[in-house]
């Protein structure tokens, strides 16, 4: 989810998943966050991915648009500072207002606190199915080596 919120997504290479699996564990989620997946990934791909709970792997997830490049395990900081570096060499002013200016759709998803969906969130969390499915999750977990 956090990846969402980045500027610029680099992923490893390999055997790696990424997605928004709530559903799978019976948690709902919430409009805003799904708003931050479409904006990513845009909307029909938004819905298929999050109503299915799916996790992708890494060349799905530069194909969607999940992630803006792949790189080797070991170079991935590598990548993401260089990315970094060359924004920083624009000018602070244009490129920070020009920023504000493309996420202000996130900006006012966020802006009051108090009206994001935490509540509706909790009783999810609680509900005797997701309950049921985070308890076969540990179990599993357990038996692993």
């Amino acid at each position: 989810m956090l990846s969402l919120f980045c500027d610029y997504r680099v992923m490893a290479q390999g055997p790696y998943k990424i997605g928004l699996n709530e559903v799978q564990v019976g948690l709902i989620v919430p409009d805003c966050i799904q708003l931050a997946l479409r904006r990513v990934v845009g909307a029909y791909r938004a819905e298929r991915l999050l109503v299915a709970g799916a996790m992708i792997d890494a060349e799905q997830a530069l194909a969607c648009g999940f992630v803006d490049e792949l790189a080797g395990i070991d170079q991935v900081t590598t990548r993401a500072l260089h990315w970094l570096g060359q924004l920083l060499a624009l000018p602070s002013h244009a490129m920070l207002a020009t920023r504000r200016i493309a996420r202000n759709d996130l900006i006012e998803a966020y802006a009051d606190v108090d009206a994001l969906p935490i509540e509706g969130f909790v009783e999810s969390f609680f509900h005797p199915q997701t309950q049921t499915v985070l308890q076969q999750l540990v179990e599993r977990l357990k038996k692993k080596p």
